[in-house]
């Protein structure tokens, strides 16, 4: 049966969890020579990027991408029975089609109110309501969406957990800084608590903090200016490879978020071989396991204690990462996805 993929996240990150989840999957299935078509908008998405899709498969919109038009449904040519999956939460008038939908979390209705919640929710519900299958990257978004639609029958939901890229390893040789650095990772969302992590590293004076992702706000560098002045370092836009080197070199991960779908940076952190210190919360026990250090608080002292663990027993939740990252792939992730399919006929 035909596959068709709607690659809307592509034009709305430059880079990301989702799209990274988007373009392994489907790369996996251009590799296995799957029948599938795709839709989508001039981007500049670094995911896709990596992707070698043939025009032949492309359904190219002429424009890019408006707030308007990520909310409408897309009108698909076919007549026969077809599989649609959107990369984040669009639909099809297409009467043919089986859709499918990834949860990725629910962010939006725990942290976020006014015009962002009400258009998120409007399109994600949706969705939901017209998948015949429903995928959640986590047993606990599972949790959330049961809580947000208790009606669901829990036979359409399956729990597929996502991947770690093997580009992240061990390097034969680290690089010691010339101070120890702790890394933040990811969205600066306020509920990933970034000035916490400042917070955090000014308290531990011996350490600096790198910061990979966006550019920076004008509050966010003020804060860093007046807090920690000559103690911090920001990487944006850096490919997996560069990626890998600076996870090597940290100390540790910082992750003081208090709410994860999944939280891929953790298992990339144990791929590299570097500890992490995480919030007990949401998804992040499901991923972390026994490897790295859970703190049940937001609370400095504690988050200070466990870099003082992590200065103990380095090597071995170093190992414990090893072990938890190993159960975790972008191609058990895409054989599960791709058995979805297979029972859809």
């Amino acid at each position: 049966m035909r596959i068709h993929y709607d690659n809307l996240i592509y034009s709305l990150q430059r880079a990301g969890g989702i799209s990274t989840y988007w373009s392994e999957l489907t790369s996996r299935l251009l590799r296995d020579g799957a029948d599938i078509s795709f839709s989508e908008s001039p981007n500049k998405n670094i995911a896709r990027e990596s992707l070698s899709i043939p025009e032949s498969k492309i359904f190219q919109a002429k424009n890019k991408q408006t707030l308007l038009s990520r909310f409408q449904r897309i009108s698909l040519p076919f007549k026969d029975p077809f599989i649609f999956h959107s990369s984040y939460n669009r639909i099809t008038n297409n009467p043919s089609a089986l859709q499918v939908v990834t949860i990725h979390d629910f962010v939006h209705e725990k942290f976020y109110n006014g015009l962002r919640r009400y258009l998120h929710l409007h399109q994600k519900n949706k969705s939901i309501h017209a998948a015949v299958k429903i995928i959640t990257v986590s047993e606990n978004t599972k949790k959330d969406l049961l809580e947000f639609h208790p009606n669901l029958p829990e036979a359409n939901i399956i729990v597929i957990h996502n991947g770690v890229s093997d580009e992240f390893f061990p390097l034969a040789q680290r690089i010691e800084a010339q101070r120890p650095y702790l890394l933040f990772i990811g969205s600066r969302a306020y509920y990933k608590n970034f000035s916490f992590a400042i917070d955090l590293v000014k308290k531990n004076i011996k350490f600096d903090l790198f910061i990979v992702g966006s550019g920076l706000n004008k509050m966010e560098e003020s804060e860093l200016k007046n807090k920690l002045p000559n103690r911090w370092r920001l990487f944006s836009g850096v490919d997996n490879k560069v990626l890998n080197e600076i996870y090597n070199n940290a100390f540790a991960v910082i992750y003081p978020s208090a709410y994860e779908g999944f939280g891929i940076p953790l298992l990339e952190s144990m791929k590299a071989g570097v500890p992490f210190i995480a919030l007990n919360k949401s998804s992040i026990p499901e991923v972390a396991g026994d490897a790295g250090v859970l703190v049940d608080a937001l609370d400095i002292h504690q988050f200070s204690d466990a870099i003082v663990e992590v200065e103990q027993n380095r090597a071995q939740l170093i190992t414990k990462g090893f072990a938890q990252s190993e159960k975790f792939s972008w191609e058990k992730c895409y054989l599960e996805t791709k058995a979805v399919y297979q029972s859809l006929g």
